[in-house]
């Protein structure tokens, strides 16, 4: 069923359609009916389709949605062989194909590798190290951040050299340059450059008329999202036909420090004068109280677009307000609302405004036996063992990857030390080869000793045997083929302890499992798009857990869920909103914007905390309410209760409880908190340990004065700095 405006969106296919969509209004069942209504009763060509989203969650939503249209099976699909169907990805993928097809054009070959920013940053530390440049003074990470910012700016090598300054961008300029050489020797293109190549290609004219005869209308979602480069590109493809259909919202446009561009908009009402708006302002999802709400603090922004979101579901409860003592009462108060409602069935996110906020809501969650789930706390790539099976699987797919290669080459061990690796790639770099071909003729590198080059033909022999066995077999089986063959499960039973060993191989047991997804392809096709799929998911693709009902996330993380309880934390001047943005106009709206996205990804029941008095940075500090809870009207709002007592005593239940009515009574006496210095040395891995609330724990991981401490059967392992932390060992 579409609504009146909905029926508008999806039968207007002659002219520019502006979407004004707003919250859970519906907007991805708009598209998808718009998707359907063009095949099944206009009758154009399904393959003529270019269906753009930002996460590949909403991505597979639309596909699942529109095949079920045309009768097709979705597990089973490649674009690269497929012409029969709408072709329905994230920005970055299909951008990536678009290279897969055509990068041989400026002189890349077409199984380049995508580096994460992991790599990136060990890229940028290599060329500061051989340029013999202070890794202290001038940080790899901070480098990297500066070619960046560079590349969002579309500024090349080139372009940045005749524009430095300083000492510190004359350093840039270098490593930029030697970054941008290496890049391409390697075959690997970063992030930014998947938007930049892709650009380049597109303003080859024999390229654009292949995709201008291939697509004819043009689907984009979360239109507030997208930056200046996404922007060109989308008109460059749609400037033939000019059927381009985009969803907007500018009350969640959120990713200014992603460089989306807000004025985009406007922009796109310059380019398409004879455009269509339509306005989809019906929420399903939330109740009436929040949807008025939200609305009464997004309309304290000047730069909005005029309309008015509205829903016809139940009036439902007010704002619970709670207005805590200080930090621990807030979390306490947060997790004892949790408890008493968990029962219900229904699921529940706090939301935060940065990540380092969630420390002391997994404490009071933990006190009360409440099991939660941080989004993002350990990312599964990241994890070592995956990383370097993935190097592996990386160099098989491009040989010049520099970066896996350095990773693997003495992993697990084949004493090939640091000093041989060195001597390798300088007869890469210095005969312009790659070092696999290098390999081929190790004897005649007299500068590494006869042991070293030995090493390096074995490794050589593993690499060829693994390149011809993916021909015939699965990624799945190459994986497995690689542990067996580099003795990488023996190599785990020697680095690490029989618990945490068994742990990691359970990691790579997942890790296969999710390369069998890939299996129906052709091998090399099926390890493009495996890698592509590893180095394109974000932030919003996330696993799903349904037996965890209380989530933990910034509001950022948030923007694409939904939760029948949400509790919005540290509601108080230069916390929520953000100090940065208080200077700036424009920064303060995007702040009253991301309030806004935490208020409407509640259904049922909001929360907003603050705290009186809040001690952080090694600071007390007594902020006012935040701006954006003196905007709810206070008829909409109804303020908790909240216990007096200390949250920390473990075993304290005290039902003492004060209304805020009479807070000018209370006074904060001045505390004095006593600094812990442990010897470090004192604890190793499986130590027991006494923890002075959470009571015994075990330490499964250590590194200097950082350790992974599990609780109670591995129910929750939480990282502790243990010179600080207030435990002992037993």
């Amino acid at each position: 069923m579409l609504n009146t405006e909905q029926e508008k969106a999806v039968r207007h296919i002659e002219w520019p359609l502006l979407i004004l969509a707003w919250a859970w209004a519906g907007k991805t069942h708009t598209l998808t009916q718009r998707v359907a209504y063009l095949i099944k009763d206009i009758w154009i060509k399904p393959e003529s389709v270019l269906c753009v989203t930002f996460t590949n969650k909403a991505s597979k939503e639309m596909k699942e949605r529109i095949w079920s249209f045309l009768w097709v099976e979705t597990e089973k699909m490649s674009f690269y062989k497929t012409r029969n169907f709408p072709l329905i990805w994230t920005f970055h993928s299909i951008w990536v194909y678009f290279l897969r097809l055509f990068i041989d054009k400026i002189w890349y070959e077409k199984n380049f590798i995508i580096y994460d920013e992991d790599d990136k940053i060990k890229l940028v530390k290599d060329i500061l190290e051989a340029k013999n440049i202070d890794t202290k003074e001038f940080p790899a990470r901070k480098v990297a951040y500066a070619i960046w910012w560079a590349k969002n700016l579309w500024v090349n090598a080139m372009v940045y050299s005749a524009s430095v300054w300083n000492y510190f961008q004359q350093v840039v300029s270098d490593v930029f340059g030697e970054y941008e050489k290496r890049l391409k020797a390697y075959n690997a293109l970063d992030f930014d450059d998947i938007l930049l190549k892709t650009f380049e290609i597109l303003n080859i004219k024999e390229v654009l008329d292949y995709f201008h005869e291939r697509f004819q209308y043009f689907l984009v979602d979360e239109y507030q999202d997208t930056n200046e480069m996404q922007y060109r590109i989308v008109n460059l493809l749609a400037s033939k036909t000019r059927n381009i259909c985009v969803v907007w919202d500018d009350w969640q446009g959120i990713y200014s420090w992603r460089w989306a561009n807000i004025q985009n908009i406007f922009h796109f009402q310059r380019d398409y004068k004879d455009c269509h708006v339509v306005k989809l302002e019906q929420n399903y999802r939330s109740t009436k109280n929040i949807i008025h709400c939200a609305n009464c603090v997004i309309k304290n922004n000047s730069w909005i677009l005029d309309k008015t979101l509205w829903t016809d579901n139940e009036q439902g409860s007010s704002i619970k307000v709670i207005e805590a003592y200080n930090e621990k009462n807030e979390a306490e108060s947060v997790a004892e609302n949790i408890k008493v409602n968990i029962d219900s069935g229904e699921n529940f996110a706090v939301l935060y405004r940065t990540n380092w906020q969630s420390r002391l809501i997994e404490e009071a969650l933990l006190n009360k036996w409440i099991p939660y789930k941080v989004y993002w706390w350990v990312k599964f790539y990241e994890r070592k063992e995956i990383k370097d099976i993935l190097a592996y699987i990386r160099l098989i797919a491009n040989r010049n990857d520099i970066i896996s290669l350095k990773r693997i080459i003495n992993v697990p061990s084949r004493k090939i030390w640091q000093k041989s690796v060195e001597v390798l790639m300088e007869y890469a770099y210095n005969y312009w080869l790659s070092p696999i071909d290098v390999m081929d003729n190790i004897d005649e590198v007299t500068e590494l000793w006869p042991q070293a080059r030995n090493s390096i033909r074995w490794f050589k022999e593993m690499y060829v045997e693994f390149s011809d066995f993916i021909e015939k077999n699965s990624i799945e089986s190459l994986m497995r083929e690689i542990i067996k063959k580099t003795w990488y499960e023996e190599y785990l039973l020697d680095e690490y302890w029989k618990d945490e060993c068994e742990w990691k191989l359970d990691n790579l047991k997942e890790f296969e499992n999710m390369a069998s997804r890939y299996a129906w392809l052709e091998s090399r096709e099926a390890l493009n798009m495996f890698l592509e799929d590893i180095a394109l998911i974000t932030d919003a693709d996330r696993e799903e857990n349904s037996n965890i009902k209380v989530s933990l996330m910034t509001v950022h993380l948030s923007k694409w869920l939904e939760f029948d309880n949400v509790f919005i934390v540290w509601s108080e001047e230069w916390i929520f909103p953000h100090s940065r943005s208080l200077l700036e106009a424009k920064e303060l709206e995007e702040e009253r914007r991301l309030m806004y996205v935490a208020m409407t990804r509640a259904k049922k029941n909001l929360y907003i905390s603050r705290a009186f008095e809040r001690y952080t940075f090694w600071n007390y500090s007594a902020n006012p309410p935040s701006r954006f809870l003196k905007e709810i009207p206070e008829e909409y709002m109804e303020k908790l209760e909240t216990k007096k007592n200390s949250f920390w005593s473990f075993f304290s239940d005290s039902k003492t409880s004060v209304s805020f009515d009479s807070i000018k009574d209370f006074s904060f006496e001045p505390k004095v908190r006593t600094i812990i210095h442990n010897d470090v040395s004192a604890f190793s891995l499986w130590d027991r340990v006494n923890h002075a609330k959470f009571w015994i724990w075990t330490i499964v991981s250590i590194k200097e004065n950082l350790a992974d401490i599990a609780f109670t059967w591995w129910v929750w392992i939480k990282k502790m700095n243990i010179e600080l932390a207030p435990i002992e060992k037993i």
